[in-house]
């Protein structure tokens, strides 16, 4: 998924700025948990693969928290791209906080992901996801607003993507249209 990309590429960016000398080292261990090892602002990785742009994270600040194994991004955009050089996804968050044990990473306000290759967007104020389970979910009290080009646009509570098994679920509240393509096999039909 490109969230856990986006927060590999973040936690490189993080190592670079941890690896300096041993004195950096025995200053971050003697840190508070509220405290950052590392502090960085208006920070842009990219990420390059066989001579071509791969990912583009932006982000007005990332900070490193060590003793809590956190890394927190604000003002978080991305640009993922195809191995044709176009832009595949699209996405961003005014918050990224990111578990470095587990790469799991809760996502808050103005949340937008979109897939050029489905058309579809993704856009809620709260997500969180579950790297093990490669699962991304709301809060269930969150609204979340799924929307392709296509003219689709539902939106619920409670929402869940289980993505190994491309299922999508809203445990209440869900209105919005439902526009088939040729590729669901029943072209211009409305649900």
């Amino acid at each position: 998924m490109t969230l856990r990309r986006l927060l590999h590429i973040a936690a490189a960016a993080a190592a670079l700025g941890t690896g300096c000398s041993l004195e950096y080292q025995e200053l971050a261990e003697s840190l508070d948990d509220e405290t950052p090892a590392l502090r960085m602002s208006s920070v842009t990785v990219v990420t390059v693969e066989e001579g071509q742009e791969k990912f583009r994270v932006q982000a007005d600040s990332l900070e490193d928290y060590e003793n809590t194994f956190r890394r927190i991004i604000r003002g978080a955009e991305f640009i993922e791209y195809d191995r044709e050089g176009e832009v595949s996804t699209r996405g961003k968050a005014d918050l990224v906080e990111f578990d470095t044990r587990t790469d799991n990473a809760l996502l808050e306000g103005n949340i937008t992901f979109t897939s050029e290759k489905d058309s579809a967007t993704v856009s809620a104020d709260y997500l969180e996801w579950i790297d093990g389970e490669r699962r991304l979910a709301g809060r269930p009290e969150g609204e979340v607003y799924l929307e392709r080009r296509n003219g689709t646009g539902i939106r619920g509570f409670g929402f869940s993507a289980d993505f190994p098994s491309r299922i999508f679920r809203f445990s209440r509240g869900v209105s919005g249209r439902y526009v088939f393509d040729s590729d669901d096999s029943r072209e211009g039909t409305e649900q």
